[in-house]
């Protein structure tokens, strides 16, 4: 990894405050020289991981916090203008916060649907707006959707309206690939399954960690840093002519689907 991979860019990281991907990406980015948004909805969560990550940031390389509910547009036209202000204009975005709500189709009920659609895919939508016009300004950009391979399986059943939103997401990268494209800006998508070290994996299901893993065709499962290296790599020059792609890290477990 070259330090100056990401020199005097601005990334932007939803959903970054925890023990999970969004930090190990922030992390990742940071450390290959972009001044780095750490964004959160938990205040002292982004205050503990923006100094965390301030303090290991190479020279000369700033990290900034911003809480942020990527459900809330007003939220998202304060944050992007304050960036803008302080680091400059976004070049790239990681849509990587997520909300999901487990069960059978016919216990959903309406606010469900609504708080899951708001964070995975409405969100996403307006920040990727207001993100591609500031990188339309500044020549360009990147931006790296986190997904999943729920869209493949129906979400095994349990989980229509993350597995809908994420199917959605993935759409949206497609369209703005299109859209993007003369402007110099690229949208990609990294999907996976079960990841360790994240609380889906590890807190909630952690049961099916060993079982998820040896069902896969590589017979392991991936960590977080290894979503956020693929991460690092869409949005860097190495992929400068990848663009509209879904990138699975799944140790090749959506091929059983």
């Amino acid at each position: 990894m070259a330090e100056d991979e990401f020199r005097g860019q601005v990334a932007l990281v939803t959903g970054a405050a925890g023990q999970g991907i969004g930090r190990a990406t922030a992390a990742r980015l940071c450390a290959g020289g972009a001044h780095t948004v750490v964004t959160d909805v938990h205040a002292e969560r982004v205050e503990r991981v923006t100094e965390a990550l301030a303090a290991g940031a190479p020279p000369g390389v700033r990290v900034i916090g911003k809480v942020l509910d990527v459900s809330d547009f007003d939220a998202i036209d304060t944050v992007a203008d304050a960036v803008a202000t302080e680091l400059g204009p976004i070049q790239i975005l990681v849509h990587n916060a997520a909300y999901n709500v487990q069960g059978p189709i016919f216990t959903y009920r309406p606010e469900d649907w609504s708080r899951v659609m708001d964070t995975n895919l409405n969100g996403p939508w307006y920040l990727t707006k207001i993100a591609m016009s500031q990188m339309r300004d500044a020549g360009g950009g990147a931006v790296v959707s986190v997904s999943s391979v729920a869209p493949d399986n129906g979400g095994n059943g349990l989980e229509s309206p993350y597995t809908v939103s994420k199917a959605g997401l993935n759409a949206l990268a497609r369209s703005c690939a299109h859209e993007g494209g003369p402007y110099g800006i690229r949208c990609n998508v990294v999907t996976m399954g079960f990841v360790r070290g994240t609380r889906f994996a590890e807190v909630l299901h952690p049961d099916m960690v060993a079982v998820e893993a040896t069902a896969n065709p590589l017979g392991e499962l991936p960590h977080a840093d290894d979503i956020a290296e693929a991460v690092a790599f869409l949005a860097s020059d190495r992929a400068r002519y990848i663009t509209g792609a879904t990138l699975n890290v799944d140790s090749g477990g959506y091929m059983r689907y």
